[in-house]
């Protein structure tokens, strides 16, 4: 007597596997961005609480109302621009709409940032390693991060003016002029202007010299916001975002 066997013929088995491959090519980078999208919203979060923790820390072992910051309402009149760059066709100086001259605390209070930045930096957070200026050079930032002039040539690679390379945050500005510290997690914090600036703004690499050291993936601006009592709240301020990317606004708001 001879016996049946139900089995899959190597055909039936080959068009099997070829299906299950066209499958996980289709979905696989799907699952890849939707990981990388939560491990990066995870580091955004442990960032942010970091950073905010450290300011209100700092200013509360000075033992006063910190001034330095941006008023929480906006400037003290309202700006309009007075000159232009001819080149760069951007902004050079300001004035009041009604046409007088800006108050020297327009955009808020600095006469404490020294004071506060020495004791961020050297007393509350765990820093590594710190560059004064020549970032790039000194290893503080590696040459994949971009400038947000090098961002917005790339998005419009034809502008009616050109991309002003001294601009905010601009390539040049944080590889060679702004100073910069890393952490001891790893993450990157690169301050506006260099260190002795009064200018409290800090552009925050969250998860440091790992990819894809992006604007709007893992690189975001913030700014600190207050009043006569002091420092009052960590905000988010947006320079650049790079395609696919988000503003440090969405991302507080996600968090």
């Amino acid at each position: 007597m001879k016996k049946n066997y139900n089995a899959f013929t190597l055909a039936e088995i080959l068009i099997t596997l070829g299906i299950v491959g066209v499958v996980a090519a289709l979905t696989l980078p799907v699952i890849s961005e939707n990981v990388q999208n939560i491990v990066l919203k995870n580091q955004f979060k442990k960032a942010y609480s970091v950073f905010s923790q450290a300011v209100f820390q700092a200013q509360s072992q000075l033992d006063m109302p910190v001034a330095c910051f941006y008023w929480l309402n906006g400037g003290i009149c309202e700006e309009v621009c007075s000159q232009k760059d001819p080149v760069y066709n951007t902004c050079t100086a300001w004035e009041c709409s009604d046409g007088s001259k800006l108050p020297a605390n327009q955009t808020g209070l600095r006469y404490d940032c020294q004071a506060f930045q020495n004791e961020l930096f050297n007393k509350v957070l765990k820093v590594i390693k710190f560059c004064e200026t020549n970032s790039l050079a000194n290893g503080c930032i590696t040459d994949k991060y971009r400038g947000t002039d090098k961002v917005k040539e790339i998005q419009n690679p034809n502008p009616e003016y050109p991309y002003n390379p001294n601009s905010d945050f601009s390539d040049s500005n944080i590889k060679n002029k702004y100073s910069s510290w890393i952490l001891s997690d790893g993450t990157v914090i690169i301050k506006y202007g260099n260190v002795n600036s009064g200018v409290p703004v800090y552009t925050v690499d969250i998860n440091g010299h790992k990819g894809p050291n992006k604007w709007g993936y893992d690189i975001f601006s913030f700014k600190i916001d207050g009043d006569y009592d002091g420092i009052k709240k960590i905000s988010g301020i947006t320079y650049a975002v790079e395609k696919g990317g988000k503003t440090t606004q969405e991302m507080m708001i996600q968090n």
